[in-house]
Formats: structure tokens, C-alpha cells, sequence
């Protein structure tokens, strides 16, 4: 079984095109949408594609809301894909996915095209922070639990996939864009997020290199999942 999650904070302007992709996909089984304390219309697009909806009452950052929606699943294969990527196909998501689904790999993550040069070099030095990744269940699991907020996940994830000495790949997704901070925050909140998130991603790379954390106990991640408040539409 794979499901899909997709953590989403206001946005209704690209959700829609998101998750119809991921609907008429027949390798993703299930789709949950999980709103991060939305003040749009998020909430709403999602109900009128008819999406399984889990809304937090509280803004609580990206890492938190992906595991909301691991716990209310059960499926062994996990898809996460940000709620404002663009140009997304069921041809890009085939690429994604069956490469785990095979046991070729047990996370792949997309990598958007920079060109063939950059493209090289940053699939193998990275940093790889792509928020569209397809992975074992286990891997995201074992996320230690201080790494689930702010914009630490992904280099947690990663880190967590080498530590388990696990097989982590890349695949380039050509075409595959997204809605930038400024764009969406406006210019000078959109520079200071993006800031944050560069801070938040070079503390994280370091701090778990130098003072590696224990990985995550079973069941915390279902412990995350019901501890918040949250409706389910």
C-alpha cells in the first residue's frame, strides 16, 4: 500500500492541480491532506476535490504535520509532496514512486532540474531538501523527534536513511517547479523565511553530525498524531 501526504499552509491557488495528480495516480492507494493551521481557503479546495482532510488548529510547521498524517495511515510506502509544487504528472510521480515500490531503493527523493551540470553535482553532494520523496514507512519512523520541527525534516530524513544504512537515490523531475517564499509571503517575509529555513537546514546538517541524536522510538510517531488538536473532514 502507498499512501500519500501532503502538508500543506495556505494553498488554495495550487492544491487543487497537487492532488487531482495524485488521485488519478495508480500507484498512490490513499491521499491525505494535511492542513498546517490554514487561514485560507485551503480547508475548502481540498473538501471540494473531495480529499481525506486532517486540519490542525494550530499552525505547528511542516515536520509535525507529515507525521499527522503518517499516523493516520498504516501503509508500509510513504509519498510526501508539498501542496505547492507545480507542473506535477502522474509520469514524474511513476518516476518517483516505483523505484521503493520495486525495492530498488528505500527513499527516493525528486530533484528539480537545474541543468545538467548542477543537476550532477547536486545529486551528489546535495543538499537534498526536496520536500517530494517517496520512502519506507520505517525510515520516517525513526526521525528523531527533535528534527520534526521548524525546516530541519528533510536533512533528518536523509541523515536517518544513512544511519539505518539504508539505499537513499535521486531522480531529476524535468519541468517540476514551485511556488516561491517571496511569491507567496511577499518579498521581505518571503527573504526572511527563506533565512530561517537556511539557518534552521545548517544547524540541523551539523548538530547531527556532531551530537548524533538516538533515532526515534516506536510509537512516537502516533503519539504526535493524537496529541494535537485537530478535525478530520
Amino acid at each position: 500500500m502507498v499512501t500519500a501526504v501532503v502538508p500543506v499552509f495556505n494553498e488554495e491557488e495550487t492544491l487543487t492541480d497537487v492532488v487531482s495528480v495524485l488521485r488519478a495516480m495508480e500507484l498512490v492507494d490513499e491521499m491525505l491532506v494535511v492542513s498546517d493551521g490554514s487561514t485560507d481557503d485551503t480547508v475548502s479546495v481540498a473538501q471540494a476535490v473531495g480529499c481525506k482532510i486532517i486540519h490542525l488548529k494550530e499552525n505547528r510547521g511542516k515536520g509535525v504535520a507529515m507525521a499527522v498524517g503518517v499516523a493516520h495511515t498504516d501503509a508500509p510506502i510513504l509519498v510526501f509532496v508539498d501542496g505547492d509544487i507545480l507542473n506535477l504528472s502522474e509520469y514524474l510521480l511513476r518516476r518517483l514512486i516505483e523505484p521503493v515500490v520495486e525495492g530498488r531503493t528505500a527513499m527516493n527523493i525528486g530533484v528539480r532540474s537545474r541543468g545538467w551540470l548542477v543537476n550532477a553535482v547536486h545529486r551528489r553532494t546535495g543538499p537534498l531538501l526536496s520536500g517530494i520523496r517517496c520512502l519506507r514507512r520505517e525510515i520516517f519512523e525513526a526521525v528523531p523527534d527533535n528534527y520534526l520541527t521548524g525546516y530541519r525534516i528533510e536533512t533528518a530524513m536523509n541523515w536517518t536513511c544513512r544511519r539505518l544504512g539504508r539505499r537513499c537515490s535521486t531522480t531529476v523531475l524535468y519541468g517540476l517547479t514551485h511556488r516561491v517564499k517571496e511569491k507567496k509571503l511577499g518579498v521581505l517575509e518571503g527573504l526572511r523565511s527563506r533565512q530561517r529555513m537556511f539557518r534552521a537546514v545548517i544547524q540541523a546538517y551539523w548538530s547531527l553530525r556532531l551530537d548524533p541524536p538516538r533515532l526515534r522510538r516506536e510509537g512516537s510517531a502516533a503519539a504526535i498524531g493524537t496529541e494535537l488538536e485537530y478535525t478530520n473532514f
